[in-house]
């Protein structure tokens, strides 16, 4: 397990920073929808630096070992960066839906500028929203095939756990979800009923709402077992810790992370705007094709002009006509 989370630190990081980087060094790239994706790829840094690294330990160490103040902090950020990315999500999803509903209005009111606002206001009512958890969460005394220390939250009641895990579910997962879907079924009613753009702006946003559709996807996708099991964790009446619970949540938890590594990989195959900019800002990787692709090239027009000039030489009374 601590290796895979290494695998994933490494391509997240990677691909998250070269995302970033080239939205901010070419201005072209610099539109509402990257902001969003910026800001989405800011999120998954964070969570793979702050909260990763920290979880990787818990199996081959005996327990928590870095303090309360990590214990809180650690827990915190991650439900930052979680929050932070389900609302850019939904941002994301709503942004889309206002340039199919309303591709006039949008050209003038979807500026980086007010990109950049929400995208402000999506990270302080994170950490709002987020807050609860600085309460609750502290280091108990556990046993696990021996005494350990754990980093988990601790209520004052059955009542205060449930409420709070139901919350953390509608905000960090139901709520968004619903809305994002909200926000598709119209996008769904209007395909096709706008004939006011050029068809080639219109590929061109429907390219990037496909994109968007599969970032959301994959979303839902990674981290629907978590949410699922520690619903099911804290509701059942008969749930009992162990090793098969333990395999299920692990599973469930490399699957949430695994999400903060593959949004690059789906921006480089999906986003032509992002290949372009890759291309322009790593020229030495995609040097080799280029040189391949003009030999090829020089090639097939040494060819042609062989066949050209024996051709002329054989129908001379035709060349002109030919030509």
């Amino acid at each position: 397990v601590p290796l895979f989370f290494s695998l994933i630190m490494l391509v997240g990081l990677v691909g998250n920073s070269l995302v970033i980087y080239v939205i901010s060094k070419h201005r072209q790239m610099r539109t509402a929808t990257n902001f969003y994706i910026a800001n989405l790829a800011a999120t998954d840094i964070i969570f793979l630096v702050c909260c990763v690294p920290f979880t990787a330990t818990l199996y081959p160490l005996p327990g928590w070992i870095f303090g309360n103040f990590m214990c809180k902090f650690v827990a915190f950020l991650q439900q930052v960066t979680v929050q932070a990315t389900c609302i850019t999500l939904t941002a994301m999803s709503g942004d889309r839906c206002y340039v199919t509903v309303y591709p006039l209005k949008s050209l003038r009111h979807r500026t980086p500028r007010v990109a950049m606002i929400v995208s402000i206001c999506i990270w302080i009512g994170s950490f709002m929203l987020s807050s609860p958890i600085l309460i609750y969460q502290r280091i108990e005394e556990g046993y696990w095939y021996g005494p350990r220390q754990y980093c988990m939250e601790r209520f004052p009641s059955k009542t205060h756990e449930r409420a709070f895990i139901l919350y953390q579910f509608i905000a960090a997962y139901l709520l968004p979800v619903l809305t994002i879907s909200f926000c598709y079924t119209l996008m769904v009613k209007r395909v096709g009923q706008v004939h006011l753009l050029s068809e080639r702006t219109i590929s061109i946003r429907s390219k990037v709402s496909k994109m968007v559709v599969v970032i959301v996807l994959l979303f839902a996708v990674c981290w629907g077992p978590i949410q699922i099991f520690v619903l099911f964790q804290s509701f059942h009446p008969n749930y009992e810790a162990n090793y098969a619970t333990y395999k299920i949540k692990t599973w469930a938890n490399c699957m949430s992370y695994a999400n903060s590594s593959v949004n690059p990989i789906v921006y480089g195959f999906m986003g032509a705007t992002f290949q372009k900019s890759f291309r322009k800002t790593f020229p030495f990787l995609f040097r080799h094709k280029v040189r391949d692709g003009s030999t090829a090239s020089r090639t097939a027009n040494e060819r042609w002009v062989n066949r050209e000039s024996v051709f002329n030489e054989q129908t001379a009374d035709c060349s002109r006509n030919i030509r």
